[in-house]
């Protein structure tokens, strides 16, 4: 059998060397815009940026791609690959080097795949044409979108979100688990994407401290995250209304620190318990939670607000029918 010829081993390890530059060129890219955002006054809000979902990742899976396709001989499976294989690199880059939070990462992904495989996919439809322009600018397109997006006023939409559950007791059962529930076991509650998978703390306890409106209920999450809710409705068996008050950062330090609940591209407002008899030994407990999105990408944010804040209102509502109606048979 006839050993290959090392000439043409050459263009193989030129063209690989070439990809390994482009993913390197990349990483740098995208570190270099992380940095200087973090230490603007955008940096907060960074990740929820127009620019920073759907055109870097796309400007960087065109740029790996023309200068690891210079003759353009690759398959489309290179073209899928590219976008995978940065998403990848940047999720573990992210974790282990910036150390950002892993609901970040999850809500991030999904768009910066589907960004990356259209600034692939766009660059080899190009190619031929040899756009000269387009060549020329990837280092600055990022970096012109960001400071022309940093302009551009953010909007501030009113959301709400409402979840129910039936419960086979009556309201007065069921008010004061409403109001405070101590001592929440791990493996009480529903399984939720949120908790289970995406790693968001479980609730532990709610306490009351005074009754009516003016009192204070602190809730615990974990071991370590903790928060407050200004009572402003009390009308015992059927409503308990509240607005949050986040007195520390807790929330943002064992969740992700781009996740601040009272920060500038969310704050999460204020909230209620409703309790609606359906019939003699029934009754309809409703949560609901109001929040104000403030980013350039609130359609996207809202699709997670609602699959998030919605698994941690199911969670607790299952807590608090699962704890009354045991409370309720044990009474009967």
């Amino acid at each position: 059998m006839k050993s290959q010829s090392p000439w043409a081993e050459r263009p193989r390890k030129r063209l690989k060397h070439r990809v390994l530059s482009g993913f390197a060129l990349a990483l740098i890219i995208a570190l270099s815009a992380f940095l200087l955002l973090s230490a603007s006054h955008a940096g907060s809000v960074w990740f929820a940026s127009l620019w920073f979902l759907a055109l870097l990742p796309a400007v960087l899976c065109a740029l790996i791609c023309y200068i690891g396709d210079p003759d353009q001989t690759r398959s489309a499976t290179f073209y899928w690959n590219v976008p995978l294989v940065l998403c990848a690199l940047v999720c573990v880059a992210s974790v282990f080097v910036l150390h950002e939070g892993v609901i970040c990462l999850v809500m991030l992904s999904p768009v910066w795949l589907g960004s990356g495989w259209a600034g692939a996919f766009v660059m080899r439809a190009q190619r031929g044409r040899r756009v000269r322009a387009l060549e020329s600018s990837f280092l600055i397109i990022p970096l012109v979108a960001a400071m022309v997006e940093a302009q551009i006023p953010f909007p501030h939409e009113t959301v709400t979100l409402t979840r129910s559950v039936l419960i086979n007791a009556p309201p007065e059962a069921i008010w004061p688990y409403a109001v405070s529930s101590r001592d929440i076991d791990v493996h009480e509650g529903r399984w939720t994407v949120t908790h289970n998978l995406i790693g968001m703390p479980r609730p532990r306890e709610s306490v009351m401290a005074g009754t009516g409106v003016g009192a204070v209920r602190t809730a615990y999450w974990g071991e370590h995250v903790n928060f407050q809710e200004r009572i402003v409705a009390w009308e015992p068996g059927q409503k308990l209304g509240w607005r949050f008050n986040f007195t520390n950062s807790s929330v943002q330090e064992y969740t992700d620190k781009h996740i601040s609940p009272d920060g500038q591209f969310l704050t999460v407002d204020s909230g209620d318990y409703r309790l609606r008899p359906v019939n003699a030994g029934t009754t309809e407990l409703t949560l609901t939670t109001r929040y104000i999105a403030k980013t350039h990408v609130n359609p996207y944010a809202k699709l997670w607000g609602e699959l998030m804040m919605g698994d941690v209102q199911e969670n607790v509502l299952t807590i608090i029918k699962d704890r009354a109606e045991r409370a309720s048979e044990g009474q009967t």
